[in-house]
């Protein structure tokens, strides 16, 4: 039955000796046959591997110690290793209370392949987009001011039409570029004590306009002392017009959508409270992934702005997560702590 799986399996058992294990662990790794037989000691194993370069730069027999002493500690793990040949393996060590310890192995070469074409893909055609939007939705906007001369009232509503969804066009190529930097570690945050209560009359000013559009409230619940934390005023700012938006889009008519506000012993919590239809299970398991997309009601978006919102959160040390049920509506709480360390005043990260 193992041999017939596409993953690779070994097993140890409490002495650290090969006990079980099929086909394609040894054919995954490009490991001698001879390595692995029933009551073998690991260890000649994990040297091979140490001699081949696949634990990294430095003295084999050092590292080989190293991971062995890791193994003797049963601690589970899990991560990704680019080996010497170019495949990429997934692999997760599982400890079994009997002092048995798994290995087990995926290949995801293809789709860590497929997943760098995509992103390259993506960020080549954004900049490429950005230029001419930016001139087309400049030139939009100079016929909407009356440079080009007089406009018949159709001609006015088909530039408005236009000037509508070249800017949707620009959000997503913009935010497609943000996520981008994100990603590579070179989005740049600059980190100030605010006042938090300020930030959240702000966001909801900016967002009431189109929450109105769609004939829903927004209203604030904070404490009565003034709230301080150290974050970048901007980037919160865009994690809140996000799920304020969010919140807008998908509430029925006539409802209200909360925005509360709770200190804690060591940080804050922002929580965006609304009556919607809730999120299914299975779109709850990607929400925060880039293209997440569930069209609820007609509604439907990039699905890039949680996933920025929980990138900027992480990195103020903090944690986006959601309460929600379907019929009843959706809490997203946004925690965060009340300072940065030293270092990160101003980072590029």
């Amino acid at each position: 039955m193992l041999d017939n799986l596409e993953e690779g399996f070994m097993v140890l058992d409490a002495e650290d000796r090969v006990w079980l294990w099929n086909g394609v662990f040894p054919e995954m790794l490009e490991l001698p046959l001879e390595l692995l037989s029933e009551g073998a000691p690991v260890m000649p194993l994990i040297r091979a591997l140490a001699d081949r370069g696949e634990y990294g730069p430095g003295d084999p027999a050092a590292l080989a110690d190293a991971i062995a002493a890791n193994i003797r500690s049963r601690q589970p793990a899990r991560g990704e290793r680019e080996m010497v040949n170019g495949r990429v393996v997934e692999v997760a060590w599982i400890p079994f209370e009997d002092g048995a310890f798994l290995f087990r192995l995926r290949d995801v070469t293809a789709e860590r392949s497929a997943a760098r074409f995509k992103d390259e893909l993506v960020t080549t055609v954004s900049h490429e987009l950005r230029t001419p939007l930016t001139a087309i939705v400049g030139a939009l906007g100079l016929l909407q001011g009356g440079l080009g001369g007089p406009i018949e009232p159709r001609g006015e509503h088909l530039i408005d039409v236009a000037g509508k969804n070249a800017d949707r066009l620009a959000r997503i190529v913009n935010d497609l570029l943000e996520i981008d930097k994100l990603e590579a570690g070179m989005f740049e945050f600059r980190f100030e004590p605010i006042d938090v209560i300020a930030m959240l009359r702000d966001s909801i000013e900016q967002n009431q306009i189109y929450a109105q559009s769609r004939g829903v409230e927004i209203d604030l619940e904070v404490p009565e002392a003034p709230i301080t934390a150290e974050v970048d005023r901007d980037r919160m700012l865009q994690v809140m017009d996000n799920l304020l938006s969010n919140a807008a889009k998908f509430s029925p008519e006539g409802s209200r959508v909360r925005v509360r506000l709770r200190p804690g012993a060591e940080g804050l919590r922002i929580s965006v409270i609304d009556r919607g239809p809730g999120i299914s299970e299975e779109f709850r398991q990607r929400l925060f992934s880039r293209f997440a997309q569930e069209s609820r009601d007609g509604h439907a978006g990039a699905g890039l702005g949680l996933a920025i919102s929980k990138g900027i959160v992480k990195r103020h040390g903090g944690r986006i997560h959601v309460n929600t049920r379907e019929g009843v509506g959706t809490i997203f709480h946004v925690d965060l702590p009340f300072d940065q360390a030293p270092a990160d005043k101003l980072l590029l990260t």
